[in-house]
């Protein structure tokens, strides 16, 4: 059973509206499912999947009812990429059907109150302090939050923290709590640091990091010494939740909360098993070059525009 304030009560028995109550209805049930033993406060929230392609027109349907009624977020809430470029849909080839579609989305989360960011990195937006509690759904953005900041929340799912949103609370478990950002195993990228370091295979590191951990919190030791810089710390952060449902990854020398511990199953990452993700990422036949996942900070789009002004495209894209 969730313990509940008197607050959280009255919001579920619609004391505070129909909105609120239906919100904190299912925040309640999830709790429950995963046996949490409170409701958290946050701080923020950070919504994804807001395409219509992935809400569908229930999904739609759904925020526009709850925008009519008057619901209304009551913690600061930013928004992730809304599946293509509202001002140059046009060039992107997206019609105006689709993108009508999609601002019904748009202007049913401004109305309750969103900021319409649309884009996945709200630590630069508004960042976190240490040891806040957040209900953050973008797998880069949470790993960034807990690994880098020393916040507190888990890989919330897009539908969940609209809810979380709403009431300002989230299940307390998982990463909210001490024991579930405890380390749960040691992986050592001694033998990989020195590549890393050279060629700036960032992403393959992290990759291979969720890939050989799945879950839990890795414990990050011996890595490469310039991880640390903001834009590569993004890029590893990135690619363990693109392999892995990882959340935190407590890294050497990073990491706030980075401690040794004793007893954890160990890792160590080879440089052929680096080498290996490289080629499978690698190919001569393309047809378009995305850059920015996570988005580019100015100062990452300053220096990819000072490296390409004397370079030219191989082939027309």
């Amino acid at each position: 059973m969730v313990y509940l304030s008197r607050e959280e009560v009255e919001i579920l028995n619609g004391e505070r509206g129909e909105g609120l109550a239906l919100a904190m209805e299912a925040v309640v049930k999830v709790a429950e499912v995963l046996r949490a033993p409170e409701l958290v406060k946050v701080s923020s929230a950070h919504i994804s999947g807001v395409s219509y392609r992935n809400l569908g027109e229930e999904g739609a349907e759904f925020l526009e009812e709850l925008a009519s009624k008057g619901v209304r977020f009551s913690v600061p809430t930013t928004v992730n990429p809304a599946g293509f470029d509202l001002e140059a849909y046009g060039e992107m080839r997206v019609g105006e059907e689709e993108y009508e579609l999609q601002m019904r989305i748009v202007r049913a989360l401004t109305l309750m109150g969103a900021r319409v960011t649309l884009n996945c990195t709200p630590y630069l937006i508004n960042p976190p302090s240490f040891g806040e509690h957040l209900a953050w759904a973008e797998s880069n953005a949470v790993l960034y939050a807990n690994s880098v900041i020393g916040a507190r929340t888990n890989r919330e799912g897009g539908p969940l923290s609209v809810l979380e949103a709403i009431v300002g609370r989230a299940p307390y478990v998982g990463l909210h709590t001490d024991e579930g950002r405890a380390p749960t195993i040691l992986v050592d990228s001694s033998r990989v640091r020195d590549f890393v370091e050279r060629t700036g295979a960032f992403s393959a590191l992290g990759y291979l990091v969720g890939a050989e951990s799945k879950v839990g919190v890795p414990l990050l030791v011996n890595g490469p010494r310039n991880l640390g810089i903001p834009g590569n710390l993004r890029l590893f952060l990135a690619a363990v939740g693109a392999s892995s449902s990882i959340g935190m990854v407590l890294v050497e020398g990073v990491s706030p909360e980075f401690k040794r511990a004793k007893g954890l199953e160990q890792i160590t990452l080879e440089e052929g098993d680096l080498r290996s993700v490289l080629e499978r990422w690698s190919s001569e036949d393309y047809d378009a070059v995305v850059l920015g996942c996570p988005h580019l900070s100015p100062g990452e789009l300053a220096e990819l525009t000072s490296r390409l002004k004397s370079s030219k495209v191989r082939k027309r894209l």
